[in-house]
């Protein structure tokens, strides 16, 4: 699942300001007037962004706010992060920090250019991880990365690539920033790339040309919300619940029988674009195209993914920003669940440790982190893989993160349907074996959209997919059927 045109869910666009004089020249005067933006979707405002430039002992200071209103299963709330960076006069990076709450979930990151380094600090609840990076030499983050961008003309091609901090996930990444010089007179738009070959991540962005900044954008469920330069008159009044689960599930042609659902049962699925879906194979799952349709064969061996090679095993092994397996807290987790014997024993085991853990409510709204999860004892499907994820990963078996859709209507509320779902799978030294700790047991009602390392932009990237999909036919075949 990495070749995806997606933002971060959270990935949200640094703001900017134009100027083509040298940057203390159009520097903004301390505490200037603040610019605002709605987010819309479809023509309709979900929330709103409030960015505010000033300086400060010699120093220029940004600041951006924005919420978002979310809705789901009757629970409503605001999805809102503040981002915050500070440079030098003449450009030079100095701080860049973020605060974001989604749901259970509340991650603090900062980071600090001291001589050659990048001092990154990341704090969930009480815990704090902290990463050294070196200064890369076309590091950008505001102010200078908007003297890049309004030195470009408006109406004809351009691109150059800088790097940024990644705050989410403590790391440097190299951007390369493009123009088509396609504009509308208010907005010019731009496409912003990320990694190279399969790993390419794009999203599209809008330089506003009344407020000469970049517009923040936020992809969220498989829906993406854009903002739109207002007035100091422009505020939350009229503002919408964005219903997460809109145009998430798929209508099964068929009642699906409980005994069934441990037989070998097949599916055909066709695209919204017309395309046969590229859908992946797993140890568990075939697919095979038929002209615009793909067939997707389930089973517990009906699989016929190719071995991993050791680097994609230790990939899985290894901790990350949201599997964070080596941490204390969810070694000391692991340590605590007992699992030994078998990894298939040890894997049941920890399906059940997860469950009992997880008592703080389901939560639909956000996505947090496996140590989040693990503090906050409470979310939903994607709480539940992460976790189970870092706590196999922390016991050494090499664990995934997989979405795609599972009939059932425990996290939507809505019958005879496939809904968004996330779980886990492990390699044995043979295949990967899928252990669900949100539905409690793998079935063959379990069908593989995406594979990821437990990302939000994984997910992120799921859900839209989710939503050009149609199921047009779903049956039980016999278990010696190709």
């Amino acid at each position: 699942m990495r070749q995806r045109s997606k933002g971060t869910g959270c990935a949200i666009a640094r703001c900017a300001i134009a100027g083509l004089l040298a940057l203390a020249a159009f520097a903004p005067p301390a505490r200037a007037q603040p610019q605002i933006a709605a987010l819309e979707h479809d023509g309709a405002r979900y929330g709103s962004v409030v960015f505010e430039r000033y300086v400060e002992s010699s120093q220029i200071h940004t600041r951006e706010t924005a919420r978002l209103g979310i809705s789901a299963l009757n629970a409503r709330e605001w999805r809102s992060y503040e981002q915050r960076s500070s440079e030098s006069s003449d450009g030079r990076p100095l701080t860049l920090s973020r605060r974001s709450q989604s749901g259970p979930a509340t991650l603090q990151a900062s980071a600090r250019i001291v001589g050659s380094e990048i001092r990154i600090e990341r704090r969930e609840g009480a815990q704090a991880r902290r990463a050294v990076l070196p200064v890369p030499a076309d590091l950008l983050v505001d102010a200078g990365l908007v003297r890049r961008i309004a030195a470009q003309p408006t109406d004809t091609a351009w691109a150059f690539v800088y790097s940024e901090i990644d705050l989410s996930a403590a790391r440097v990444v190299r951007v390369r920033l493009s123009s088509a010089g396609r504009h509308d007179g208010e907005r010019l738009e731009l496409l912003r790339e990320t990694g190279d070959g399969d790993e390419t991540v794009r999203r599209r962005l809008y330089w506003s040309t009344t407020q000469q900044r970049l517009l923040p954008s936020w992809d969220l469920a498989g829906a993406r919300f854009d903002s739109h330069a207002c007035g100091q008159d422009c505020d939350d009044a009229g503002t919408r619940y964005y219903d997460l689960m809109a145009g998430l599930t798929l209508a099964s042609p068929y009642r699906i029988p409980a005994a069934s659902r441990r037989k070998t049962l097949r599916y055909v699925f066709e695209s919204a674009d017309g395309i046969a879906p590229e859908l992946p194979a797993t140890g568990e799952q075939s697919v095979r195209q038929r002209g615009a349709r793909s067939v997707v064969t389930v089973c517990p061996e009906c699989g016929d993914e190719a071995a991993p090679d050791a680097g994609t095993v230790a990939r899985y092994r290894d901790a990350n920003a949201w599997v964070q397996s080596d941490h204390p807290t969810l070694r000391a987790l692991a340590r605590s669940a007992r699992a030994n014997g078998s990894i298939d024993g040890r894997m049941h085991r920890l399906v059940r440790f997860v469950q009992k853990h997880m008592d703080g409510g389901r939560q639909s709204l956000g996505y947090a982190s496996a140590l989040q999860a693990a503090t906050t004892r409470s979310g939903d499907c994607t709480e539940f893989a992460v976790l189970l994820a870092a706590l196999a990963r922390a016991s050494h078996i090499p664990a995934r993160v997989v979405g795609g859709l599972v009939y059932s209507s425990q996290f939507t509320g809505k019958g005879n349907v496939f809904s968004p779902h996330a779980w886990v799978q492990v390699w044995n030294g043979s295949r990967w074996v899928s252990f669900d700790a949100g539905m409690g047991e793998f079935d063959s009602t379990h069908i593989v959209l995406a594979i990821g390392d437990g990302s939000v932009d994984d997910y992120a990237g799921l859900l839209a997919r989710v939503r050009a999909l149609r199921l047009v036919d779903a049956g039980q075949i016999a278990a010696t059927a190709p």
